[in-house]
């Protein structure tokens, strides 16, 4: 997200605030013209930097003050008071930064400032001169990135098994299922970055075998990625349901690019969803959908949602619980993004599916009983 994606509050920073109203290791947010600017003192310096986090638009005032870093409240990421630069994940892109003076006791935001730029290319040969990344996921993403951005000058080959360049996971359970997101904001970078920055991306690279003496990556296809120095991002792959009909081909699971396009393409033309997996993600899907007027049932073992994610009590205060005999489950309504609240859960402690209905265009036949074990988000329509 820009910075003019937060509203722009507190004083005009161009009119200066007193150096009173700043304590040594306070925060204020402020504005210079219509963007959100924070404004942070360290000792007898004054640093201001964007206010909102790249990454989802956090609200950087909000956040913890380091020495002479920002982490956002919301996923943690940093960035450095001096630069404007992001230094840890998940946010890939620095904020804008300011030129701040002292005048009569005043702190004064002053004109922007260039990007900080990036680190002189390193020699080569004090380095690996080929690195090979297995994993096209987020973490893959940002080691080549920060390789290049630190000024690695090797060669760095990005191995994906995904047909789609490096994405935004989070929006494929979120925004662009609901709709909300455009397609070509799933992408984390264009094809011309990854061009313009030399890192050579292959999608649909399976790795078959790895030979850590001969030092090369076979991919299934045969082609063969020598390295000096592998790393291995490949994240986690869903649980898969081990239950008769779990092979049907209305049933579906979470985790790429294609995976997402193909639970919009089915919610353009279905009434109804099941959703397996009452955390977050689970439930970022049954909202989504409902965005998109599905009716959703959310299967899930437990009597509340975000069992393991928060505290027991948590659960039912963001669900609304209300008891039910029906089936021995718990019903509630579940937390919807939009207008339209008509969505379930299903929980019955320590239950497990023993199969599933293969009756075309639904999930599980009306007063199906059980949850599953697994934390994995399938949706059955």
């Amino acid at each position: 997200m820009d910075q003019a994606g937060r509203k722009s509050n507190g004083p005009d920073l161009t009119k200066g605030v007193a150096l009173s109203d700043i304590a040594d290791g306070a925060m204020m947010l402020g504005h210079v013209r219509d963007e959100p600017v924070l404004l942070a003192r360290r000792g007898d310096e004054l640093f201001a930097i964007g206010a909102a986090c790249t990454h989802a638009g956090g609200p950087l005032d909000e956040g913890l003050l380091v020495d002479d870093t920002v982490r956002c409240p919301w996923h943690h990421a940093c960035y450095s008071l001096r630069t404007g630069a992001v230094l840890r994940a998940p946010a890939m892109d620095g904020v804008p930064r300011w030129c701040v003076e002292q005048r009569d006791g005043r702190a004064v935001v002053c004109e922007k400032l260039e990007p900080a730029g990036a680190a002189p290319p390193s020699v080569t040969g004090q380095h690996p001169a080929a690195i090979v990344i297995v994993g096209g996921g987020a973490a893959g993403n940002a080691a080549a990135e920060t390789l290049r951005s630190e000024g690695y000058a090797g060669r760095i080959t990005l191995l994906s098994a995904d047909a789609s360049l490096p994405c935004d996971r989070p929006s494929l359970s979120k925004g662009y299922l609901a709709g909300t997101s455009p397609e070509k904001s799933v992408s984390l970078r264009s094809p011309e970055f990854y061009r313009e920055r030399d890192i050579d991306v292959r999608l649909d690279a399976r790795v078959g075998s790895i030979d850590s003496a001969g030092r090369y990556v076979q991919l299934e296809d045969g082609t063969r990625h020598s390295y000096d120095a592998l790393l291995l991002a490949t994240g986690a792959e869903p649980v898969p349901l081990a239950v008769p009909g779990a092979d049907l081909p209305h049933v579906h699971y979470l985790r790429t690019f294609a995976d997402s396009r193909a639970l919009v393409a089915r919610a353009l033309v279905s009434k109804r969803a099941v959703v397996i997996g009452a955390s977050f993600i689970g439930l970022e899907v049954a909202a989504s959908l409902r965005a998109r007027f599905v009716e959703v049932d959310v299967v899930a073992p437990g009597n509340v949602p975000w069992r393991r994610s928060w505290v027991p009590k948590w659960g039912p205060a963001f669900a609304g619980c209300t008891s039910s005999t029906a089936c021995g489950s718990t019903w509630a309504r579940a937390p919807s993004r939009s207008t339209s609240t008509r969505s379930r859960w299903r929980m019955a402690s320590d239950s497990r599916p023993t199969s599933w209905s293969s009756a075309s265009g639904c999930g599980p036949p009306p007063g199906w009983p059980n949850g599953p074990a697994s934390t994995s988000t399938t949706a059955w329509w």
